[in-house]
Protein backbone atom coordinates (compact mmCIF):
# COMPACT_ATOMS: atom_id res chain seq x y z
CA UNK A 1 0.00 0.00 0.00
CA UNK A 2 1.30 3.46 -0.89
CA UNK A 3 1.02 5.73 1.85
CA UNK A 4 2.22 9.01 0.48
CA UNK A 5 -0.26 11.71 -0.98
CA UNK A 6 -0.91 11.62 -4.23
CA UNK A 7 0.04 14.27 -6.55
CA UNK A 8 -3.77 14.54 -7.86
CA UNK A 9 -6.49 13.25 -8.76
CA UNK A 10 -9.58 12.48 -11.55
CA UNK A 11 -12.54 12.36 -10.38
CA UNK A 12 -16.20 12.88 -12.60
CA UNK A 13 -14.96 16.02 -14.94
CA UNK A 14 -12.59 17.02 -11.61
CA UNK A 15 -9.14 17.25 -11.79
CA UNK A 16 -7.85 18.28 -8.61
CA UNK A 17 -3.96 19.60 -7.78
CA UNK A 18 -2.11 18.87 -4.58
CA UNK A 19 1.23 20.55 -2.95
CA UNK A 20 4.24 18.75 -1.46
CA UNK A 21 3.18 18.61 2.17
CA UNK A 22 -0.75 18.03 1.52
CA UNK A 23 -1.81 15.24 4.60
CA UNK A 24 -3.55 11.94 3.79
CA UNK A 25 -6.48 13.62 5.43
CA UNK A 26 -6.78 16.62 4.08
CA UNK A 27 -6.55 14.97 0.88
CA UNK A 28 -9.31 12.45 1.35
CA UNK A 29 -11.46 15.63 2.75
CA UNK A 30 -10.52 17.40 -0.13
CA UNK A 31 -11.80 14.24 -2.59
CA UNK A 32 -14.61 13.67 -0.59
CA UNK A 33 -15.95 16.92 -0.38
CA UNK A 34 -15.62 17.22 -4.26
CA UNK A 35 -17.13 13.97 -4.83
CA UNK A 36 -20.40 15.03 -2.58
CA UNK A 37 -20.74 18.65 -4.13
CA UNK A 38 -20.30 17.54 -7.61
CA UNK A 39 -23.21 14.63 -7.52
CA UNK A 40 -25.42 17.42 -5.32
CA UNK A 41 -24.93 19.80 -7.85
CA UNK A 42 -25.65 16.74 -10.86
CA UNK A 43 -29.20 15.69 -9.13
CA UNK A 44 -30.52 18.73 -9.88
CA UNK A 45 -28.93 20.54 -12.64
CA UNK A 46 -27.11 19.50 -15.80
CA UNK A 47 -23.98 21.18 -15.68
CA UNK A 48 -23.35 21.56 -20.02
CA UNK A 49 -26.81 23.35 -20.84
CA UNK A 50 -27.38 25.00 -17.07
CA UNK A 51 -23.41 25.30 -15.80
CA UNK A 52 -24.02 28.63 -14.11
CA UNK A 53 -26.76 27.12 -11.86
CA UNK A 54 -24.96 24.00 -11.11
CA UNK A 55 -21.86 26.01 -10.15
CA UNK A 56 -23.77 27.77 -7.73
CA UNK A 57 -25.12 24.30 -6.29
CA UNK A 58 -21.89 22.79 -6.04
CA UNK A 59 -20.41 26.05 -4.15
CA UNK A 60 -23.53 25.77 -2.04
CA UNK A 61 -22.62 22.31 -1.05
CA UNK A 62 -19.39 23.05 -0.21
CA UNK A 63 -20.08 25.76 1.78
CA UNK A 64 -22.53 23.18 3.95
CA UNK A 65 -19.58 20.93 4.26
CA UNK A 66 -17.55 23.70 5.79
CA UNK A 67 -16.03 25.84 3.32
CA UNK A 68 -16.19 29.51 2.80
CA UNK A 69 -16.49 30.96 -0.43
CA UNK A 70 -13.89 34.33 -0.42
CA UNK A 71 -15.92 37.41 -0.46
CA UNK A 72 -18.71 35.61 -1.30
CA UNK A 73 -18.53 35.56 -4.50
CA UNK A 74 -17.69 33.46 -7.94
CA UNK A 75 -16.09 35.31 -10.30
CA UNK A 76 -18.03 36.36 -13.38
CA UNK A 77 -16.90 34.95 -16.49
CA UNK A 78 -13.67 35.02 -18.56
CA UNK A 79 -12.33 34.26 -21.88
CA UNK A 80 -9.03 33.22 -22.88
CA UNK A 81 -8.02 31.85 -26.72
CA UNK A 82 -5.53 29.09 -26.31
CA UNK A 83 -2.71 28.53 -28.47
CA UNK A 84 -0.82 24.84 -27.55
CA UNK A 85 -2.10 23.01 -24.68
CA UNK A 86 -4.43 23.26 -21.93
CA UNK A 87 -1.98 21.65 -19.65
CA UNK A 88 0.59 24.34 -20.69
CA UNK A 89 -2.28 26.86 -19.94
CA UNK A 90 -3.32 25.33 -16.16
CA UNK A 91 0.32 25.33 -15.18
CA UNK A 92 0.88 29.07 -16.34
CA UNK A 93 -2.05 30.17 -14.50
CA UNK A 94 -1.16 28.05 -11.57
CA UNK A 95 2.07 30.12 -11.74
CA UNK A 96 0.29 33.17 -11.19
CA UNK A 97 -1.77 32.71 -8.13
CA UNK A 98 -0.72 33.45 -4.45
CA UNK A 99 1.50 30.48 -3.53
CA UNK A 100 4.96 29.77 -5.84
CA UNK A 101 4.54 26.34 -5.30
CA UNK A 102 1.25 25.60 -7.24
CA UNK A 103 2.61 25.89 -10.42
CA UNK A 104 5.01 22.92 -9.67
CA UNK A 105 2.08 21.11 -8.31
CA UNK A 106 0.03 21.36 -11.38
CA UNK A 107 3.31 20.50 -13.62
CA UNK A 108 3.24 17.09 -11.04
CA UNK A 109 -0.30 16.82 -11.53
CA UNK A 110 -0.41 16.34 -15.29
CA UNK A 111 2.92 14.75 -15.06
CA UNK A 112 1.06 12.27 -13.42
CA UNK A 113 -2.29 12.37 -15.10
CA UNK A 114 -0.86 12.15 -18.72
CA UNK A 115 0.32 8.20 -18.90
CA UNK A 116 -2.58 7.27 -16.66
CA UNK A 117 -4.62 6.10 -19.30
CA UNK A 118 -7.99 5.43 -18.11
CA UNK A 119 -8.12 8.08 -16.09
CA UNK A 120 -7.68 10.60 -19.22
CA UNK A 121 -10.09 8.06 -20.82
CA UNK A 122 -12.34 8.96 -17.53
CA UNK A 123 -11.92 12.41 -17.85
CA UNK A 124 -12.92 12.95 -21.17
CA UNK A 125 -15.91 10.58 -21.24
CA UNK A 126 -17.49 12.77 -18.05
CA UNK A 127 -16.53 16.20 -19.17
CA UNK A 128 -17.27 15.36 -23.33
CA UNK A 129 -13.72 16.22 -24.11
CA UNK A 130 -13.50 18.72 -22.43
CA UNK A 131 -16.94 20.56 -22.90
CA UNK A 132 -17.47 21.30 -18.78
CA UNK A 133 -14.48 20.23 -16.51
CA UNK A 134 -13.16 21.67 -13.52
CA UNK A 135 -9.63 22.32 -12.13
CA UNK A 136 -9.21 21.99 -8.54
CA UNK A 137 -5.59 23.42 -7.21
CA UNK A 138 -5.33 22.94 -3.47
CA UNK A 139 -2.75 24.74 -1.15
CA UNK A 140 -1.79 25.52 2.65
CA UNK A 141 -2.00 28.83 3.81
CA UNK A 142 0.88 30.09 6.94
CA UNK A 143 -1.62 29.16 9.04
CA UNK A 144 -2.24 25.39 8.16
CA UNK A 145 -5.70 26.39 6.71
CA UNK A 146 -6.65 24.05 3.71
CA UNK A 147 -7.53 26.39 0.45
CA UNK A 148 -8.78 25.19 -2.77
CA UNK A 149 -9.49 27.06 -5.78
CA UNK A 150 -12.17 26.24 -8.31
CA UNK A 151 -11.45 26.93 -11.91
CA UNK A 152 -14.85 25.98 -13.65
CA UNK A 153 -14.22 25.41 -17.19
CA UNK A 154 -15.62 25.43 -20.62
CA UNK A 155 -13.46 24.42 -24.05
CA UNK A 156 -15.30 26.39 -26.90
CA UNK A 157 -13.39 24.50 -30.09
CA UNK A 158 -14.34 23.42 -33.76
CA UNK A 159 -13.64 20.41 -33.44
CA UNK A 160 -13.38 17.61 -30.23
CA UNK A 161 -10.19 15.88 -29.36
CA UNK A 162 -9.78 12.77 -26.81
CA UNK A 163 -6.85 13.21 -24.06
CA UNK A 164 -8.08 16.97 -24.72
CA UNK A 165 -6.07 18.57 -21.95
CA UNK A 166 -2.52 17.35 -23.74
CA UNK A 167 -3.81 18.31 -27.45
CA UNK A 168 -1.72 21.16 -29.28
CA UNK A 169 -4.57 23.76 -30.12
CA UNK A 170 -4.03 26.17 -32.98
CA UNK A 171 -4.02 29.50 -32.42
CA UNK A 172 -7.86 30.73 -32.37
CA UNK A 173 -9.10 27.31 -32.62
CA UNK A 174 -9.79 26.70 -29.28
CA UNK A 175 -11.15 29.31 -26.39
CA UNK A 176 -11.45 28.31 -22.43
CA UNK A 177 -14.31 29.97 -20.45
CA UNK A 178 -13.82 29.86 -16.90
CA UNK A 179 -15.31 31.06 -14.04
CA UNK A 180 -13.40 31.34 -10.75
CA UNK A 181 -14.34 30.29 -6.82
CA UNK A 182 -11.95 30.51 -4.18
CA UNK A 183 -12.94 28.50 -1.00
CA UNK A 184 -10.90 27.99 2.67
CA UNK A 185 -11.93 24.73 4.64
CA UNK A 186 -13.22 25.01 8.67
CA UNK A 187 -12.11 22.07 9.44
CA UNK A 188 -14.05 22.05 13.04
CA UNK A 189 -16.90 22.34 10.78
CA UNK A 190 -16.47 19.53 8.50
CA UNK A 191 -16.28 17.25 11.49
CA UNK A 192 -19.82 17.57 12.41
CA UNK A 193 -20.92 16.64 8.93
CA UNK A 194 -19.06 13.25 8.89
CA UNK A 195 -21.50 10.71 9.43
CA UNK A 196 -23.65 12.70 6.77
CA UNK A 197 -20.48 12.90 4.25
CA UNK A 198 -19.91 8.97 5.12
CA UNK A 199 -23.63 8.19 4.06
CA UNK A 200 -23.46 9.76 0.72
CA UNK A 201 -20.26 8.07 -0.56
CA UNK A 202 -22.12 4.93 0.25
CA UNK A 203 -24.28 6.02 -2.15
CA UNK A 204 -21.63 6.91 -4.76
CA UNK A 205 -20.05 5.59 -8.10
CA UNK A 206 -18.44 7.75 -9.02
CA UNK A 207 -14.92 6.96 -9.97
CA UNK A 208 -11.60 8.21 -8.60
CA UNK A 209 -8.30 8.23 -9.51
CA UNK A 210 -5.62 8.84 -7.87
CA UNK A 211 -2.59 10.80 -9.65
CA UNK A 212 0.99 9.90 -8.64
CA UNK A 213 4.09 10.18 -11.19
CA UNK A 214 5.90 7.35 -12.02
CA UNK A 215 9.07 6.46 -10.15
CA UNK A 216 12.46 6.24 -12.66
Amino acid sequence: MNNKTPHGLVTGHNLISCIDGLSLQDFDDLTNCTRIATRSADLVHNRFTNSQHWLDEYVRTLMFLGWSLHEGAITTRTRSDISGSIADFLVRSAQTMNDSRQGNAMIDTLDALKPNKPAILSLDEESHKGHRFQVAPSRYDSRGNLHMAVFNLELVANTEKSSFLFWAWEKQSATLVQQSAFLKLDRDVLDTKRELMETKLREQVMKRFALRKMTQ
